[in-house]
């Protein structure tokens, strides 16, 4: 016999400041970081293909946010499967360092840390996952397909002729958000 999951567990696989706060408390969404973290979390469940900006000034939780609904898309989707490609200026330290704080996040709940499995540059949590790459000229990121979310993180330092020929296309045929 299954049972059926509670309503704030229901509530918080659509509502990202639901899911922070039940499953994320330490790392507690700020107020303004939640209209854009449910904006991506939307447009992500709609497979709407939009092209989304967040900008945020330094140090002010643009990382944190990202993670959090990293987090979150994976749980939602652990059933069903997806990918999201994350890209960065450069593997190291940047994708690092974004991969590193998901993990973290995953780790501090024991449930989702049983869930979560790593692998290299890869996340997953059941079948889907979040991988994260370089953006860098001279990297070979060509092949990911990004059915969930494409992120250019840090986008003002990735070459827009690379992000075109390269990152572009990840999410072309899936019509999933770019962010």
């Amino acid at each position: 016999m299954t049972s059926s999951p509670s309503p704030a567990l229901r509530r918080a696989l659509t509502d990202v400041a639901a899911f922070s706060h039940l499953l994320l408390p330490q790392w507690p969404l700020r107020p303004y970081q939640t209209a854009p973290a449910q904006a991506i979390f939307d447009r992500v469940l709609r497979r709407s293909g939009d092209q989304l900006a967040i900008v945020f000034s330094r140090q002010s939780g643009k990382d944190e946010l990202l993670a959090q609904v990293l987090a979150a898309l994976l749980v939602r989707f652990s059933r069903c499967g997806g990918t999201i490609v994350v890209a960065a200026p450069t593997r190291r330290p940047q994708a690092q360092i974004s991969r590193d704080r998901l993990w973290s996040r995953l780790m501090g709940n024991p449930l989702l840390a049983s869930m979560s499995e790593s692998h290299d540059a890869t996340i997953m949590i059941g079948k889907a996952r979040v991988t994260f790459i370089s953006a860098a000229p001279t990297a070979n990121a060509r092949g990911q397909t990004a059915d969930l979310l494409l992120v250019a993180n840090e986008a003002q330092d990735i070459e827009s002729d690379v992000w075109d020929a390269v990152f572009d296309p990840m999410a072309a045929s899936t019509n999933a958000p770019t962010l």
